[in-house]
């Protein structure tokens, strides 16, 4: 059998070209005449694959050095491809990196060298030309009910809310989940975004939270890309009652625990059992006081179903009936929350 030789170089090979040939015929690797990295100049998010990730915590050499590396090809029959990647600085936004390319091909091994110029491009992202723009999407409306306003308690709890959530949204990769103002008004808080998602999702959070009414409007801005511009307004309209109220209704004494809807969720006092008060019922209810408000008081001596307390501000003695199953000794301290009718053990 007569052997076959290489076309190219005249050496004995199997079949067609020799291995030699193969490889130096073959584009084993490439690169691209130049790479850009684009970074926000306001925030450092980088763009890649024309969306914007967060920002990192690298370096612009880091970033250029691995933007240069990402954007080699390899044939896909080299094994193991190895690159390393040297970067020289060759101005205040430009980078050359050599490249080395080591792997396997074919049984043998192989090297390609080339050089990428790497060009760093500031540019300002989505979020940060929409912020700076006043851009903005939904609003959403904090007010109180006709029967009581809102007080400094909720609106610092609504602000830490609201920031939390719009944090959260942006690092789950929602870009337009920015908070563009946060302004009290006479009546409540409002709260300006830059997204309609996150404007429901902060809305239903809030009534979850505080109870109460929501109530969403749109309003007709503009057009963009052939589509209607729409603006949102979300009011949630708190209840009559707030989280830690102690209430009396139907002669049961009773702390609100929570909200379901329209329902109010309660505790009842002394006994601890939970149930549940209609938006009527509710808006019936006497309210005593609140949580937030007790006080620590020393217990004087204990019975079964009284506790004797010295009154935190006159410091006199007083009667408190004593919640099933607390225990407490004389000399101890409990919470306390004062009422027309004396002092309530929470």
């Amino acid at each position: 059998m007569k052997q076959a030789i290489c076309p190219r170089c005249g050496q004995p090979t199997e079949d067609g070209l020799c291995s030699q040939c193969v490889q130096e015929t073959t584009e084993l690797a490439s690169c691209p005449n130049q790479v850009e990295v684009v970074i926000c100049s306001t925030c450092g998010s980088q763009q890649i694959n024309g969306k914007w990730q967060l920002p990192g915590t690298l370096p612009l050499q880091d970033l250029a050095a691995q933007a240069a590396a990402d954007s080699i090809w390899t044939h896909r029959e080299m094994i193991q491809p190895q690159i390393d990647v040297d970067l020289k600085a060759v101005g205040a936004t430009r980078y050359l990196a050599r490249i080395d390319i080591r792997g396997n091909f074919r049984g043998r091994s192989s090297i390609v060298q080339c050089e990428i110029p790497v060009r760093i491009k500031k540019v300002a992202c989505e979020r940060c030309s929409r912020m700076a723009g006043k851009y903005f999407e939904s609003t959403v409306q904090l007010r109180g009910s006709p029967e009581r306003a809102i007080n400094r308690r909720e609106i610092e709890e609504a602000k830490k809310m609201a920031r939390d959530m719009a944090d959260s949204a942006y690092r789950g990769g929602d870009q337009l989940s920015f908070i563009q103002e946060i302004k009290e008004v006479k009546g409540g808080l409002d709260i300006i975004l830059g997204s309609t998602q996150l404007g429901r999702r902060m809305a239903k959070a809030f009534v979850e939270r505080f109870g109460g009414r929501l109530l969403e409007t749109a309003k007709l801005v503009g057009r963009k890309d052939n589509r209607d511009v729409y603006r949102t307004t979300l009011l949630v309209r708190f209840p009559r009652l707030k989280r830690g109220d102690i209430v009396s209704s139907r002669g049961v004494l009773s702390v609100v625990s929570g909200f379901d809807g329209k329902t109010t969720l309660i505790t009842s006092l002394p006994e601890g059992r939970r149930s549940s008060m209609s938006q009527e019922i509710s808006e019936m209810a006497q309210i005593l006081g609140n949580k937030a408000d007790a006080l620590s008081a020393t217990v004087i001596s204990v019975d079964d179903d009284v506790l004797e307390i010295m009154d935190p501000e006159t410091f006199q003695s007083a009667l408190a009936a004593r919640p099933r199953d607390m225990k407490v000794g004389p000399g101890e301290e409990v919470k306390v929350v004062r009422t027309g009718d004396g002092f309530i053990i929470i």
